[in-house]
């Protein structure tokens, strides 16, 4: 197994080997190719300015060629980049020979007056990118296409950036900025700073600004309510800034008019800042800003070579240095932002040689990437904002060791993690460790032995070494001081019945030589403990076993549960078993003391029908009952009782409660005194029931019919065709109180009349209110189109629904012949 293991990862690194190789080579390739790209179109550039130079002067191709290197020496650039810049300008403009010495470029020789950008039509040119793009913005930032400069406009930023080229300081390039790019806008008065390491502005350059004020704001610290620094910090330009509110270079030497703050951007990095301020009668209106932030992208670059530390601390040698002295992954970040100056994202910079260890990445890989695009989970760790912050308040950030999500691709996965971070000039230094150390490690070793109940142990064959996990002392309730168990003693703390395993076990790991996983009871102490057993045999180049490396896991309470579990289902089957003998006798004996009759029946003046519906539950035998019987005197005693409860106990109430009643009607009493009698024999015998019953009497000679209730649903009268609940007389339940009031009350009934009476089981549901089901009930009664007590009783159960699925219901319908 050893050895095939190595022969795959031989087979991996050399496939790697060969992938990496694979690619260095396309890289090669694809930057060769980029370089004979650039070289054809600068060859291509140049020749059409050759072109351009001859027409327009009316020479030959050698001289214009000629011309072409005296401009490009001049403009202290290349000839291919004087031949862009000439491409670039207007072509159709009409060429003047100059009568006097000019500047580079000058736009009285090579092209036409520059118009004021507030009166030219925004006509978009080949050329010309540069817009209202956001402060800070990347080349490579997906966004939509910037507004282009007009050609005119764009013609006089190339003048602009040309003669930027020819600046030999910050404060000419400053003068150059004022009087020869923004002078004929109305700009007045130019400061140009640049950021430092500590987040500071330091001034660089000024123009037609009093000495004493330079000198006075020569460093601006990054915590004052400053217009330079509130445009730096928020990445977007302050194009009439308040004097009100902020601290002004301009205002401060007493110049009147607007002043503008806009950050100085280059390659996607912010430099600095430059202050302009204006004429009293300017304005910087929207093509005008259009053009100064062109102008100052050309400005920004140009300051950056003349002042090499100009927000450049990611190019700062010391900075390198810093980094690979770092003994932790480091990454130097600038900040991306969108069109409102906030912080989207950071793009990487600088990295050393540490930032390896980020997943899936080369520290080559990390320059120039997008933090959150590559490392979304940033954002959700709160990572990314603390990044933000650090950059606007300067305050450094000390985080963790602490629990982290993954940063990278994919499911977060939880990690030990430690972040340092400060800020450096205009961007943020980070720094970060992940601990997975053998500390921790073992750390979590020791927590998984402990959360599984488990211990390893490797018995060394030959040597006749033994090695155990602390856990494992505590399975066998062993002292360390004690040492690791012998393999030839483990068979003295098995149970004697399990020792024929425990021999299986051996054989299998020495003899067969094949993995074993089983249960063995164990001794320890007074106690018996179940422990499986799962062990491997190590072999060695002869396939004889060498180790044995053995993983033992307390199951025992697993052992118990299941034990109790088994109890626990064999008590459920006895009172399955219990419950269903008692049912059986529960129905048995409502059978043979209520016994329903098949059809309709005949009683002096009445026809009656009956219905009994066992509740749905098969466990839940009730006590319902009924009544129907002719007495001494040829009148009709009616009754339909509930008892309270279920099972053998409510039938036995219910057999007791029916016979007592039958019994006192034939005293020839009233219901309601019946009723009272019944209350007494409940409340004296029977402390624990309680039970609904209506009870009537009916006279065939008069067809009246007098009824009681007690605490029973009133029966529903059918007359004609509709139908109607009677209005119950005084009564509660039987057994309630010991003297309850019950009243009785008087109905004639005509010929053809309908009389329902019914127990709760048959409007009572879990998922309505009890009226409803009243309701619904009378609803059925009117709706019936039958003519006898049979009918009634099958429409009404066919209108309702099924049986209730918790109690029974019993239905006792007569009609008046």
């Amino acid at each position: 197994m050893q050895e095939r293991t190595q022969r795959e990862t031989q087979r991996d690194r050399t496939r790697e080997a060969r992938v990496r190789v694979l690619g260095a080579t396309v890289e090669r390739l694809r930057r060769e190719l980029d370089a004979q790209r650039r070289d054809a179109r600068s060859r291509t550039m140049v020749e059409q300015a050759k072109g351009l130079l001859a027409e327009r002067f009316g020479c030959g191709v050698e001289t214009a060629h000629d011309h072409l290197l005296e401009l490009a020496a001049q403009a202290g650039v290349e000839p291919a980049v004087a031949a862009a810049l000439l491409l670039g300008a207007d072509a159709d403009a009409p060429a003047e020979e100059a009568a006097r010495p000019v500047a580079v470029f000058d736009p009285a020789t090579y092209l036409e007056p520059v118009p004021d950008p507030r009166s030219v039509p925004d006509e978009p040119v080949p050329d010309g990118r540069v817009g209202d793009e956001p402060a800070g913005a990347l080349p490579d930032a997906p966004a939509e296409p910037a507004p282009r400069l007009p050609a005119p406009l764009a013609a006089a930023r190339r003048l602009a950036a040309a003669a930027f080229e020819a600046a030999r300081g910050p404060d000419e390039l400053a003068r150059r900025l004022g009087a020869e790019a923004l002078g004929w806008l109305g700009a007045r008065a130019v400061l140009l700073t640049v950021l430092e390491p500590d987040g500071a502005l330091r001034v660089a350059g000024a123009h037609d600004l009093p000495p004493h004020v330079v000198s006075e704001w020569a460093r601006i610290p990054p915590h004052c309510n400053v217009g330079l620094v509130r445009a730096l910090r928020e990445g977007a330009p302050l194009w009439e800034a308040d004097p009100r509110r902020l601290a002004l270079v301009g205002a401060a030497a007493g110049l009147p008019g607007p002043h503008s703050c806009v950050p100085l951007v280059t390659g996607g990095r912010t430099i600095g800042a430059a202050e302009i301020t204006w004429s009293p009668d300017t304005a910087p209106d929207a093509g005008t800003r259009r053009y100064v932030r062109a102008v100052l992208e050309h400005c920004a670059r140009r300051l950056r070579e003349l002042v090499p530390a100009a927000g450049g601390v990611t190019d700062a040698p010391w900075l390198r240095a810093l980094l690979d002295a770092v003994q932790a992954p480091g990454a130097l970040m600038s900040p991306v932002r969108d069109e409102s100056g906030r912080v989207v994202d950071f793009r990487v910079d600088a990295v050393n040689a540490d930032a390896a260890d980020l997943p899936g990445h080369r520290p080559e890989d990390l320059v120039g990437m997008r933090l959150l695009e590559h490392y979304p989970g940033l954002a959700v760790a709160g990572l990314f904002q603390e990044y933000v912050r650090v950059l606007e308040t300067g305050v450094p950030l000390r985080r963790g060791p602490g629990e982290s999500a993954g940063a990278g691709e994919g499911p977060p996965a939880p990690s030990t993690m430690s972040v340092r971070a400060c800020r450096v000039g205009g961007g943020v230094l980070a720094s970060w460790r992940f601990h997975a150390d053998a500390a921790d490690l073992a750390g979590q070793l020791a927590q998984a032995q402990r959360l599984g109940n488990l211990g390893w142990s490797r018995w060394d064959l030959v040597t006749g070494e033994t090695d155990w996990s602390d856990h494992l002392y505590t399975l066998f309730g062993r002292a360390r001081a004690a040492g690791p168990l012998p393999l030839e003693r483990l068979a003295d703390h098995v149970v004697p019945e399990d020792l024929p395993q425990a021999e299986h076990l051996m054989r299998t790991l020495l003899g067969r030589r094949e993995p074993a996983d089983l249960e063995l009871r164990v001794r320890v102490g007074g106690d018996v403990r179940h422990l499986r057993v799962m062990a491997e045999p190590v072999l060695d180049s002869t396939g004889e076993p060498v180790a044995l490396h053995t993983v033992f896991q307390d199951v025992s309470q697993r052992r118990r549960s299941a034990e109790m579990l088994a109890a626990t289902r064999r008590q459920l089957q006895r009172e399955r078993r219990r419950i269903a003998e008692e049912r059986h006798i529960a129905v048995e004996l409502q059978r043979a003391i209520l016994p329903l009759p098949r059809g309709p029946r005949t009683l002096p003046g009445l026809r009656t029908a009956v219905r009994y519906l066992p509740a749905q539950s098969r466990a839940r035998v009730g006590g319902d009952w009924y009544e129907a019987s002719t007495l001494a005197d040829e009148e009709v005693f009616l009754a339909v009782g509930d008892v309270s409860g279920h099972g053998l106990d409510a039938a036995a109430a219910m057999a007791r409660l029916r016979n007592a009643l039958s019994g006192l009607a034939c005293t020839g009493a009233p219901p309601d005194r019946l009723l009272a009698w019944l209350n007494r024999l409940v409340t004296h015998r029977h402390r624990s029931l309680t039970a609904s019953v209506v009870a009537a009497r009916f006279a065939p000679s008069t067809r009246t019919l007098v009824w009681a209730q007690a605490g029973h649903p009133p029966p529903v009268l059918r007359r004609g065709g509709g139908a109607e609940l009677l209005s119950p007389p005084d009564g509660v339940l039987l057994g309630a109180v010991d003297e309850p009031r019950l009243t009785a009350t008087t109905l004639t009934l005509e010929r053809g009349d309908l009389l329902l009476f019914y127990t709760d089981g048959l409007v009572e549901r879990r998922d309505r209110d009890l009226s409803a089901g009243f309701e619904l009930l009378r609803e059925a009664v009117a709706a019936c189109c039958g003519a006898g007590p049979d009918d009634l009783i099958d429409h009404v159960l066919e209108a309702l629904g099924a049986a209730n699925p918790n109690d029974d219901t019993c239905l006792l319908a007569v009609q008046a012949t």
